[in-house]
């Protein structure tokens, strides 16, 4: 919506381009405070919640008529309900299924993210189009509130202390980290006096938020997170990765108008079939590392990277090869399939990264999946801009391409190193070591 808003305000691009980064800001705020609040008052509060301050604030931001300071605090505001749904709902993930199962189920809750951009990129513009931007922002607002009392209303409730387990008896037959190995390490990380009964349900929930009470503080679970080398490593993956994954999904409509003549419908569109792409690459590399992988989750990932670096490539190529005005037919019809290669790979590896967070984390799953977030989302909006800086000083987007070529090379070698570090843990569990991640 960022034409209308920018028509409708009279704003510069550095304006517009405050009003596009001010909910993000919001959110990078309040990952890791959504981290330790899901451990205090549960998943299902806390989604809902958080679904419905951001609707409200939007809804706010959308109705009022006053200029842009208002409109940027309303947004910022919003923004801080954002993190719920990533940090609270990835957690849920985790205690509903055991590790067999848990690759495909959080790429089901992940590919929500491309597939929300997808209706979004579909519908708002024409909503905007037709009533102005203040009603599409209006309808998307009232959407997230919709959403937040169904997850109210629909998901298990859950207390703090309570949070139901699977039981961990996966039957994986990959190398590594199978499930039945994940499962132990589950086991392993539970904190001391808890203990799953024949229901699968903690069953002392007094001696779990003891074991929570004793996280110390902010500051303590943040310094014991960066003391853990499998999140730091996990995390610098995410935060190459993602470094690519937002540079193409920002400037990928750019591109083909710069380079290939594309009219902006087109283009805006083409963005349709990344997302699309990013929706079912998350689903098939989640199911993959269950069921062809046997629970392990540094191999898929490096599946997508090893994928978006064959992407990256080709659009470097067709950045040499198009010529905008004249054409090059061939170069042009191919950027369909690439660019819904592109969103299988740049996109689908997002499932994987936070499932090792959260298996890897133990009972402090929720602060560390905020805290990693945190960092991740830097990556997120720094990305882009330095994208952009670099077509403007190179003169031609090959150069930008080009890095993001390096980019997923040097998340295949960090996912190499992970690989290493989560199969000796593995190894480590099956000798009864209790791994540092679930020491409190």
């Amino acid at each position: 919506m960022a034409p209308f808003i920018r028509a409708d305000l009279d704003l510069s691009l550095t304006a517009t381009g405050l009003v596009l980064g001010a909910f993000d800001l919001g959110a990078l705020a309040t990952f890791y405070l959504t981290g330790r609040l899901t451990d205090r008052y549960g998943d299902r509060r806390i989604m809902a919640a958080g679904a419905v301050l951001a609707g409200l604030l939007s809804l706010a931001a959308a109705l009022d008529g006053a200029g842009l300071g208002m409109l940027l605090g309303l947004l910022v505001m919003a923004g801080t309900g954002f993190p719920s749904s990533q940090v609270a709902g990835s957690h849920a993930v985790i205690g509903w299924f055991p590790p067999r199962e848990r690759g495909l189920a959080m790429g089901i809750r992940q590919a929500g993210l491309p597939a929300g951009g997808f209706a979004a990129a579909w519908l708002l513009p024409g909503l905007a189009s037709a009533w102005g931007w203040r009603a599409a922002l209006a309808g998307a607002a009232v959407a997230c509130i919709a959403s937040g009392v169904l997850v109210g209303l629909v998901l298990p409730r859950d207390e703090p202390g309570s949070v139901p387990r699977p039981r961990e008896t996966g039957t994986g037959t990959g190398s590594g980290q199978r499930g039945g190995v994940a499962g132990a390490h589950s086991a392993a990380c539970r904190p001391a006096g808890v203990h799953g009964g024949r229901s699968g349900r903690v069953q002392d929930p007094r001696a779990a938020r003891a074991a929570r009470g004793r996280d110390a503080g902010a500051l303590a679970v943040a310094g014991w997170f960066f003391r853990q080398p499998t999140l730091v490593l996990v995390t610098a993956v995410a935060c190459v990765l993602a470094a690519v994954q937002f540079s193409l999904t920002g400037y990928l409509p750019l591109f083909m108008e710069d380079v290939f003549g594309w009219s902006p419908d087109a283009a805006g569109r083409l963005l349709l079939v990344v997302h699309l792409g990013g929706m079912l690459g998350r689903l098939a590399w989640g199911w993959a590392s269950d069921r062809l992988f046997g629970g392990q989750r540094a191999q898929p990932m490096a599946g997508a990277a090893f994928g978006g670096m064959l992407a990256a490539a080709a659009l470097v190529a067709a950045a040499l090869l198009g010529r905008p005005g004249g054409h090059s037919p061939v170069v042009s019809a191919a950027m369909v399939p690439l660019a819904a290669l592109a969103g299988f790979n740049c996109l689908g590896w997002n499932g994987l990264y936070t499932t090792v967070v959260a298996e890897n984390a133990g009972s402090r799953s929720a602060p560390a999946l905020g805290l990693s977030m945190t960092v991740l989302y830097v990556f997120t909006m720094l990305a882009p801009p330095l994208f952009g800086r670099v077509v403007d000083a190179a003169g031609h987007y090959a150069a930008a391409w080009g890095l993001a070529v390096l980019l997923q090379l040097a998340g295949l070698v960090l996912i190499g190193r992970l690989h290493r570090r989560l199969a000796g843990g593995a190894e480590g569990l099956a000798r009864g070591i209790r791994p540092l991640a679930g020491s409190s």
